[in-house]
């Protein structure tokens, strides 16, 4: 039997609805209705079925128009026009009597601005610490005149820093330390030597090595006081006693070392040297240089002896040019 047969077939009385049935009908959307706009009013317009009716245009638009204040410019929508930008704030003004102050010591006036954002103090600092920390930077630190704006752009807090309570002992215990050119350095004066200074030279003597060598090692390479012990010493240092089965008396000849990034200069290196049976290459040797002479000094020292350390040679292979040197330096983490 074909499908149409069974149409004809079908009794009429079976496809027309009785009165009760139409009235259960309408009952029926009536309440699917009033759902819907309770839904709609408590805001879970997703959780119904069956089509909505259209929304007016002007809620359309108010929902545009919120779209437009809080969406993320990343997830611009196509034909509407892009976000405006968040503005910047600027940075707070430095108090009144301490921008004078500095003013008249030279400080360019858009470095006032940097240094309070860099350092909130400045906000409530007196013009009387202000002139009592740079009179102490000039009459007791050594530092010229015309360098107290470079001074003051790198570290600010020298200026909301006690000279008694601070920046005196600092520059007192560097002296006897043997620190040199302590005027070049002044920005290791607001450093703490209880809170930073003593707890790196601890862990240095931590590592296995004398008092002394410690002390030479900060000596010959201040910038180990501005190092973090935990988030940059530490973990280089374990890679060298762990991974590179080293010992710590090659850190007292190179302190250097801790200035190297360990994720893209120590770990690449030692194992490209390693991949090459050269993994006693002097720290630095494989450190020090740039990509191109530290390519030719690896591979020159395949298969053969590596130079004395005492000898001419080894300072002959191992000096690299001004160039590379300073493009190593960038790579200093504090």
């Amino acid at each position: 039997m074909r499908w149409f047969d069974q149409i004809h077939l079908t009794p009429l009385s079976s496809l027309r609805l009785t009165t009760t049935e139409k009235k259960r009908n309408l009952r029926a959307t009536g309440t699917m209705a009033a759902t819907r706009t309770a839904l709609a009013l408590l805001g879970h317009e997703g959780m119904e079925s069956g089509p909505r009716p259209a929304a007016p245009r002007r809620s359309r638009l108010r929902v545009v128009a919120v779209a437009l204040r809080t969406r993320p410019t990343s997830l611009a929508a196509p034909g509407l026009p892009p976000a405006a930008p968040e503005p910047v704030l600027p940075s707070p003004p430095v108090a009144a009597g301490a921008a004078a102050v500095l003013l008249e010591a030279g400080v360019p006036p858009a470095d006032l601005r940097r240094a309070a954002g860099m350092c909130p103090e400045l906000l409530s600092v007196s013009a009387e610490a202000v002139e009592a920390a740079l009179r102490f930077l000039t009459e007791e630190a050594g530092v010229a005149e015309a360098d107290l704006p470079r001074v003051l752009r790198r570290r600010p807090r020298l200026l909301v820093s006690p000279v008694a309570a601070r920046l005196r002992p600092t520059l007192y215990f560097l002296r006897a330390l043997g620190v040199p050119d302590l005027h070049r350095r002044a920005d290791l004066l607001s450093f703490s030597v209880e809170g930073k200074l003593l707890p790196r030279l601890e862990f240095l003597e931590s590592l296995g090595l004398p008092a002394r060598a410690a002390r030479s090692m900060a000596r010959r390479f201040p910038a180990l006081f501005g190092y973090g012990v935990e988030g940059n010493m530490r973990p280089k240092a374990d890679y060298l006693l762990g991974a590179m089965a080293r010992r710590a008396d090659e850190l007292y000849d190179f302190p250097e070392y801790f200035s190297y990034a360990l994720a893209t200069r120590i770990v690449p290196r030692y194992e490209a040297c390693a991949a090459r049976g050269v993994s006693r290459l002097p720290l630095p040797a494989m450190l020090r240089p740039g990509d191109a002479k530290f390519r030719s000094t690896l591979t020159s020292c395949v298969g053969s002896m590596l130079p004395r350390r005492r000898s001419a040679l080894w300072h002959a292979t191992w000096v690299d040019d001004d160039a590379a040197a300073a493009a190593a330096a960038k790579e200093t983490t504090v």
